[in-house]
């Protein structure tokens, strides 16, 4: 814990000396040492709360980890004034294994607590395995990221089903090769979003296959960026109650897996899905008025709820 803080201190004092930093660092989890990379621009401003991108490196473990994929998009972080976050998949290259998800998510609250973030402005962005990884794990998180920018994403449909449900009134833009799969990789994820509620924004880039070394890449990306920063999807003037953290009520929170969530009618309870921090589904049950978790382990949870046809999800501590 002090290496961490230690840590934590000297890229603070890296910033406040040199403006932009390129950083390397590591922790462990689960007994694994996790490497991560980050990138902080020359305007990053410790007093004021500033935007985060978290990259997903694609899956080429010859060329492709949280370094490399850091300096991919070193410019385009530094044009658009992003803290660059890129977790590192390990040794096989993924960055959606179990343990590569925990480190994720534990990784993006350090670096809330080391930076001046802003909540409302968390994106996540990933090429080819990555961008397969941003729907798995930004799906399942949408409450922590305003908007999703999936490239060349290396996916088939079975493998989004199940979180197909939670796109509903998310910002999603698909960055993709016309020459990349189409048929399996493109037409069928955003015909699939666009079923289930999201707002897409789609770029279909003529003459160009599986590769991130596409022409005017950072100009491209910006303004997918920009598209994701910009959208006021989920918003809407006839509906005044959607960011509304008041409809429901779980008491009481946190809790000991036991808990009571007030104002859901019947329609809605049978909605209710309940993840884990790595994004796994979660079984529980209904005893009375109670829903139990039947993990019982401690942790932060996420209950996912539909209420007039919007998608609300809540989080439960677990001590």
């Amino acid at each position: 814990m002090k290496k961490h803080l230690l840590h934590a201190l000297l890229f603070l004092l890296s910033i406040n000396i040199y403006g932009q930093s390129t950083i390397e660092g590591s922790f462990m989890v689960d007994n694994t040492e996790k490497s991560y990379a980050l990138y902080i621009p020359q305007d990053y401003d410790p007093t004021i709360a500033n935007p985060m991108m978290l990259g997903l490196h694609p899956l080429n473990v010859n060329r492709w980890d949280a370094v490399s994929w850091r300096d991919t998009l070193v410019q385009f972080a530094e044009s658009n004034k992003l803290l660059l976050v890129c977790p590192d998949g390990g040794p096989d290259g993924r960055v959606d294994d179990p343990i590569d998800t925990l480190f994720t998510s534990m990784l993006v609250d350090s670096i809330a607590q080391w930076y001046n973030i802003d909540e409302e402005e968390k994106y996540i962005m990933g090429f080819s395995w990555g961008g397969r990884t941003t729907y798995t794990y930004g799906l399942r998180r949408t409450q922590d990221f305003k908007g999703l920018l999936a490239i060349g994403a290396a996916v088939d449909l079975s493998v989004i089903e199940d979180v197909l449900p939670m796109a509903q009134d998310q910002a999603i833009y698909v960055l993709h090769g016309n020459q990349d799969a189409v048929g399996v990789r493109y037409t069928p994820i955003v015909n699939a979003l666009e079923d289930n509620g999201a707002c897409v924004e789609t770029l279909l880039l003529t003459g160009v296959g599986h590769t991130i070394d596409f022409p005017d890449r950072n100009n491209l990306l910006t303004e997918a960026y920009n598209s994701l920063r910009n959208s006021n999807c989920g918003l809407s003037s006839t509906s005044d109650t959607y960011n509304d953290k008041s409809e429901i009520y779980i008491t009481p929170n946190p809790n000991s897996g036991r808990f009571l969530v007030e104002n859901l009618n019947d329609t809605q309870l049978s909605t209710i899905a309940i993840y884990n921090s790595i994004g796994q589904s979660i079984n529980y049950s209904i005893r009375g008025n109670s829903i139990v978790i039947e993990e019982n382990k401690k942790g932060i949870y996420y209950l996912a709820y539909i209420v007039d046809t919007k998608k609300k999800v809540e989080k439960v501590a677990v001590y």
